[in-house]
């Protein structure tokens, strides 16, 4: 299970703190479990079982398999130490869980009933973006870039060289052979927002093409300069798509919510102290 492609660590990240908690929340299970441990703390310990179980196969690289059993051997320390000092039955805890437990349960009626509300159609964007077209205009200038990685120097100017003659046929194989072997992104940033060793001889000019090799704390970078925008002018709809759907999802999750709610407020017998209104 340790040769899977490697993801995300943000991701992860948050997926792992997430899995812990679960875990300790659930330490017994009803069926026999006879994988490989993988940690142990005390009495409690964790399996290749149990790993699959809450580190989804897409993170489940090397490093983030090592990240994720540190993070459990951690969490399950600090755990034990809180039983061992009676926390698991202070009030102030139990009441913060469940109102945390009341929380998810929401979320899920929630996400159930939006669920029921259709999917979030093309068109739907499509006129979002239309009538609120004004909304969507740069505020500094902006460049679409290829932003190479280099630790040598050699390296970098030799992704230099390569970018320069990207324009001619025999060097089509190369530029494959950057992206494949080379760590590059491929991303739209704002004036202002890299470090500025980068910002600077970016910004300077409206030319397209090569910049760099420059040097940085962490190697060299070589950036490609693929399009510019000049601040004030519109974003296209294609640069913009997913932050409308997720605006139209929360939209309908807003009415999907008051709706519910009202109707819920007609069903029951509600009392509010009229000091509290």
């Amino acid at each position: 299970f340790l040769l899977i492609k490697k993801s995300n660590f943000p991701i992860l990240k948050t997926t792992i703190l997430t899995s812990v908690l679960f875990l300790f929340m659930s330490c017994t299970t009803k069926d026999k479990d006879d994988s490989v441990v993988l940690a142990r703390v005390g009495n409690q310990v964790l399996t290749v079982k149990k790993l699959e179980i809450l580190l989804p196969a897409k993170d489940r690289a090397d490093i983030s398999i090592k990240n994720f059993v540190g993070d459990w051997v951690d969490g399950e320390l600090m755990f034990q130490a809180a039983a061992n000092r009676g926390l698991l039955n202070e009030q102030r805890l139990l009441d913060s869980r469940d109102q945390y437990y009341k929380k998810i349960v929401v979320g899920a009626l929630l996400e159930t009933a939006s669920s029921m509300t259709g999917d979030v159609s093309n068109d739907d964007v499509r006129s979002y973006y239309d009538s609120f077209s004004s909304g969507f205009v740069r505020h500094e200038n902006e460049a679409l870039i290829h932003l190479f990685k280099a630790i040598r120097l050699s390296d970098a100017k030799k992704i230099t060289s390569i970018l320069r003659k990207k324009n001619k046929k025999s060097s089509k194989e190369k530029i494959d052979e950057l992206f494949s072997t080379f760590d590059v992104e491929i991303k739209t940033v704002t004036k202002g927002q890299l470090i500025k060793e980068l910002d600077l001889p970016i910004f300077k000019t409206n030319k397209l093409g090569v910049v760099g090799p420059i040097k940085t704390g962490v190697g060299f970078h070589v950036v490609d300069v693929i399009d510019r925008y000049k601040k004030g002018s519109q974003r296209g709809l294609e640069s913009v798509y997913d932050e409308i759907y997720q605006r139209i999802i929360k939209q309908k999750r807003v009415g999907v919510f008051t709706s519910l709610l009202d109707s819920l407020k007609e069903e029951t017998n509600v009392f509010i102290n009229s000091n509290y209104r």
